[in-house]
């Protein structure tokens, strides 16, 4: 009976000594030793009529620093978040266009046209140039046309000055109109008109109105607005005394 006894009290202090932790290993002496225990226990969330334990939720991820991020950059592991933050480039800014516009110089001798082609427009970038000629009268000339030599010219003339005309001669120049009997030269159309009905109030046969034309050269010019207007406005154009005038472009 010895001998149980002391088993017995032997079991008893094991268990005492078990229970207090003192073996190595404790047992949470309640709820809230248990709650003190765990690990950020705010984090726990419980479900209702869940036989599932608690798990502990994670953290959203929080931004890095931005020295952290150069430094993912850097090393190729943050490079896909770097293209991602990385600003937009500016687009390119497009230059304005100036308009398109048409310039005429006219009114100029085949010298002048020839020097401002040379120096005022070959070679500039986005003109385009073209030269035209036109005749314009300059005078008109009242006449008897030529027929039948110097001789039927003479008596010509000398049946005219009979009849009260004394303002002719005869063209001894070489051409189309030698021999002919020149009565006067106008300015103006409507001044030969005149003449040449006063003419033939006096019975003169024959007589008629040429006119006199000069060959005049002008410049239709193309390109950018404001290039044309510094070609306009440039020495050589103005020395030439050309006349200025729009055309469609």
């Amino acid at each position: 009976m010895r001998i149980v006894l002391v088993i017995l009290v032997l079991l008893n202090l094991l268990a005492l000594a078990s229970i207090r932790g003192w073996l190595g290993s404790s047992v949470p002496a309640g709820e809230p030793e248990r709650l003190s225990n765990q690990l950020n226990p705010d984090r726990i969330m419980l479900r209702p009529g869940s036989n599932t334990p608690p798990r502990e939720v994670e953290a959203p991820p929080q931004a890095l620093p931005a020295e952290q991020t150069a430094s993912a950059a850097e090393s190729g592991d943050g490079r896909d978040a770097a293209t991602a933050r990385a600003p937009a480039a500016p687009s390119a800014t497009i230059a304005p266009v100036s308009p398109q516009a048409c310039t005429v110089i006219g009114g100029l001798a085949e010298s002048e046209a020839d020097a401002l082609m040379q120096t005022a427009i070959a070679g500039k970038p986005g003109l385009r140039s073209e030269r035209k000629t036109s005749s314009t009268p300059t005078a008109w000339w009242v006449r008897i046309p030529p027929g039948g030599g110097r001789d039927s010219a003479e008596r010509r003339v000398a049946e005219l000055r009979g009849q009260g005309i004394s303002e002719l001669f005869i063209v001894n120049d070489p051409g189309p109109n030698q021999y002919a009997i020149s009565l006067g030269l106008f300015k103006t159309e409507a001044k030969a008109q005149q003449h040449l009905a006063n003419l033939q109030a006096k019975q003169v046969r024959g007589a008629g109105i040429a006119s006199r034309t000069t060959t005049v050269h002008r410049i239709e010019v193309h390109g950018p607005a404001s290039a044309l207007k510094t070609l306009t406005s440039s020495p050589a154009v103005r020395r030439s005394g050309a006349t200025i005038s729009g055309c469609t472009p």
